[in-house]
């Protein structure tokens, strides 16, 4: 803006001196002066109304996140606790994972198929990232009323360590949650619930 105000001061000046050489018999000096002003407050405009870059997500998701979009198939096995019958259950599940907020968040569907011992289930899992906290956030929702949110420092030595709490089957609970990088497009996730752990190996389709 203070461009323009120059200009347009500058402008101002030259119409008053152009508008004494019209007396004088200059009407051609005054139209191409009148050209160069007009010319010269459109090049300003146009410089202060220049939109600043769009900002871009922060690598540390980028890197994180980036190559997790896509399909991944789980299979594996959780060791239930006593309370709820003990033994070991196989387990398989699905998650479609896609960017959101143009690249500042992520969002997880998944599934898991019911067995003998849990109906099965779906939810939705979102993460994004503080840069400032330099901390990674997570919020998860499932239709067992489920609740959970945590926090992960990020990648450490090819391992991604969540530490969360929340609500499950109307519990209150803690939970740790380990994601380790088996490749490419491979992971394993191993999770700790009180009595209750498990492990499930994932590839990406």
């Amino acid at each position: 803006m203070r461009i323009v105000a120059t200009v347009v001061a500058n402008v101002r000046g030259l119409c008053y001196e152009t508008h004494v050489y019209l007396h004088r018999g200059h009407s051609m000096m005054r139209i191409a002066t009148l050209t160069l002003a007009t010319s010269l407050a459109a090049m300003a405009q146009q410089k202060s109304d220049k939109m600043p870059p769009a900002p871009k997500p922060d690598p540390a998701l980028v890197e994180a996140f980036g190559s997790s979009v896509g399909t991944w198939s789980c299979s594996g096995t959780t060791n239930m606790p006593k309370d709820m019958g003990g033994g070991q259950l196989k387990t398989k599940s699905k998650m479609t994972i896609r960017r959101e907020a143009g690249g500042f968040a992520y969002s997880g569907d998944y599934s898991m198929a019911p067995n003998k011992a849990f109906p099965g289930m779906k939810g939705r899992m979102l993460w994004t990232y503080d840069p400032n906290a330099k901390k990674f956030y997570e919020l998860a929702a499932d239709t067992t009323g489920g609740a959970i949110r945590g926090e992960s420092d990020g990648f450490k030595d090819g391992k991604m360590v969540w530490k969360e709490e929340g609500t499950m089957m109307g519990k209150a609970t803690k939970s740790t949650t380990t994601i380790t990088q088996k490749g490419k497009n491979a992971i394993d996730i191993q999770f700790e619930m009180g009595d209750m752990n498990g492990l499930d190996h994932c590839v990406k389709s």
